[in-house]
Order: structure tokens, then C-alpha cells, then sequence
């Protein structure tokens, strides 16, 4: 504690293996969180790796670097990929780009400047509350030329009900919350757009989400995907 105060008196950023706290959520180098995706019709389609690589104090939040990685049905490993989360004490701060990216085939391999990037989850969850827009904007750039002008935006975040879900991973204390996102990507002037329906369950003391749910804008399940095991 006194190193973290030190830290934010002399405005450095210091850096720890040992676990922290922020909002009951605790962040430790080296924890896992694996997800398991599945269609509609319950059938394995791939999973989802998450490891936090560091946890480090920056003008009084608390900076999470996560390492995504993606694996097909067959459990073959897609190329890692660097995301961040950021705790204030009063908020969750997520990172959108892991999204992008991931729906994004064409945008694999190429360099991406973050241009806005949040989608905030309050200290405290309540039943009916309304949450916040998330939004990022990206450019995707091969070498020097820029290929790509990226946009998400999750709306209508509404806070359902709180209920006990029941994963591979444990039981938990969850809320239900729906929202709606529209993504654009825009190559060569030309737009191209996808809007989805997600239902997600989210635990206070966990850093991602327990299971989500894609419908599309029919309300035809599209697939899930539940939180499989955490390993610290």
C-alpha cells in the first residue's frame, strides 16, 4: 500500500505480481478465464482465452493487460491479442478492440489506431438501471496506408434482472443485461454493416462476463458463449 501511494504522490506507474483490488473484482498476473463458444444448436464452435499479463496503478486506477486468444473448433490458435482493462474505483472500463478485431477477418495481421474506446460498467449493478453507450472507433492500416475506418457502438443497455447462473466454471450471483450493437466497417468509402442483439451475464466479482448471448436483429439465437473455467 505505501508503494502505491508513493507511486501516485511522485506520478510514476508501479507495477505488482502480487493480486489487487478495485470494486471487489480482484486482479492477479497469471489468471485465466477460458470461454467456451457454442451455436445455437449447442455445438462447440471454439473457445476463448483471457490472461491477465499485468496489473499496475496509473493516476489512481488500476490498468489490467489482457491477452485474448481465439481458437477454432478444431482448437487451432489464432494470433494473440493485447487489450486492457481500467478500474477507477467507481467504474470498469473495457476494451472494445478485442471485439472489433475478432469479427473482423479482414483486419487481422494489420496495425490498428484506437481512436475512442470504452465500454464503462458502474460499481454497482442494479435491476432496471440503464447503463452508459459503449462505443470505439478504429483505423486499420496496412504499412503506411490506411485500409479500413472501423466503428462500434453498443446500445440500449438496460439492466434486466438479477438471477444464479450455473456454468462449468461455478454458480454465480449474475445480472442480466441486453443491449444492441451496431458495428461499420468502412473499406474504400464503402460501408458495410452488421447489427446484433446481445444478452450478457455479469457478476460483481468477476472480470468478464459469465455467458453471452447473440441474436440477430430478428431475435434468432445466432450462438453463445459461457464462462468455462478460471484458473489462477
Amino acid at each position: 500500500m505505501k508503494s502505491i501511494l508513493l507511486a501516485l504522490l511522485i506520478g510514476l506507474t508501479t507495477s505488482f505480481s502480487q493480486a489487487q483490488d478495485c470494486m471487489g473484482l480482484k486482479f492477479k498476473p497469471g489468471t485465466t478465464y477460458e470461454m467456451l463458444s457454442y451455436t445455437a444448436k449447442d455445438k462447440l464452435s471454439g473457445r476463448l482465452v483471457y490472461t491477465i499479463k499485468s496489473v499496475k496503478t496509473e493516476g489512481g486506477s488500476t490498468l489490467i493487460g489482457v491477452v485474448m486468444q481465439s481458437f477454432d473448433e478444431k482448437d487451432k490458435a489464432a494470433p494473440e491479442m493485447a487489450v486492457t482493462y481500467t478500474c477507477t474505483g467507481n467504474e470498469l472500463i473495457a476494451d472494445l478492440s478485442g471485439m472489433a478485431l475478432a469479427a473482423n477477418d479482414a483486419a487481422k495481421g494489420m496495425a490498428v489506431k484506437v481512436k475512442t474506446n470504452k465500454l464503462i460498467y458502474p460499481k454497482q449493478l442494479t435491476e432496471g438501471g440503464k447503463l452508459a453507450d459503449g462505443e470505439m472507433e478504429a483505423e486499420v492500416y496496412s504499412k503506411d496506408a490506411k485500409m479500413m475506418d472501423m466503428t462500434i457502438n453498443v446500445v440500449n443497455r438496460q439492466v434486466e434482472s438479477k438471477e444464479s447462473l450455473t456454468t462449468p466454471a461455478g454458480t454465480f450471483s449474475v445480472y442480466k443485461i441486453s443491449s444492441d450493437t451496431n458495428m461499420a466497417n468502412r473499406m474504400m468509402g464503402i460501408p458495410i454493416r452488421v447489427t446484433f442483439r446481445s444478452i450478457s451475464y455479469r457478476a460483481n466479482d468477476v472480470l468478464f462476463d459469465i455467458k453471452t448471448e447473440t441474436y440477430n436483429k430478428n431475435g434468432k439465437l445466432k450462438g453463445y458463449m459461457v464462462l468455462s473455467k478460471i484458473t489462477n
